[in-house]
């Protein structure tokens, strides 16, 4: 499981690693890329998401990016802290700033937003949009347990494709069951990614 390096021009040097390894790594395949939402107050993110995405888009027949709720999300966990509001209610919410990401995300690249049945690659997620990526959130709890990571899971496993964590940061361990202790992922992520055979992660080289 040594982290692999990419060589592209980028103002990031990025470190990729593997969580789950498929048997047949030589096949291209679908990919969902979940962009964490950190790397947006990260300067030069533009430029290296870019690239990684260009990179991703070469060796996978699609690619579906998810944008991360970021500091809006950050800001609406800081509210509920202390206004103990309804979860499903704070849920959606943090939907609708990971849509407000989406179209910050395809704005900037120059990327299509939109729906992933449409087709079309590289494409950011409207995750505001219920088509797939409604019948995966549906299966998941409405709780701060439930953030991008495990949407991205649960779309993975909805559309059979494989899962990219991209991060501001390398996960901690490499064994997924214990990804959530070490607060790298949601604690809903376990479950969403059970089926998961292939799940990668790249981050900027600290």
């Amino acid at each position: 499981m040594n982290p692999m390096t990419s060589q592209e021009e980028s103002p990031w040097e990025w470190q990729r690693g593997w969580l789950r390894q498929p048997r047949d790594r030589s096949k291209g395949l679908r990919v969902v890329i979940k962009i964490g939402g950190s790397l947006f107050s990260t300067s030069g993110w533009q430029h290296a998401v870019q690239s990684l995405i260009a990179h991703e888009s070469q060796s996978n027949h699609s690619v579906v990016i998810l944008a991360g709720g970021g500091a809006l999300v950050d800001g609406l966990r800081v509210i509920d802290a202390n206004s103990s509001l309804p979860d499903r209610l704070m849920h959606d919410l943090a939907l609708e700033a990971m849509g407000i990401t989406a179209q910050l995300l395809a704005t900037t690249l120059k990327l299509p937003l939109g729906e992933e049945a449409t087709g079309v690659s590289p494409i950011v997620l409207d995750i505001r949009k219920q088509c797939v990526a409604g019948n995966a959130i549906e299966s998941l709890p409405h709780s701060w347990d439930t953030t991008s990571d495990s949407i991205a899971a649960a779309i993975a496993t909805t559309t059979e494709s494989a899962l990219l964590l991209v991060k501001s940061t390398p996960p901690p361990t490499h064994d997924v069951e214990c990804l959530a202790s070490k607060g790298w992922v949601d604690h809903s992520f376990q479950k969403a990614c059970i089926k998961l055979e292939n799940i990668r992660w790249a981050a900027p080289r600290q």
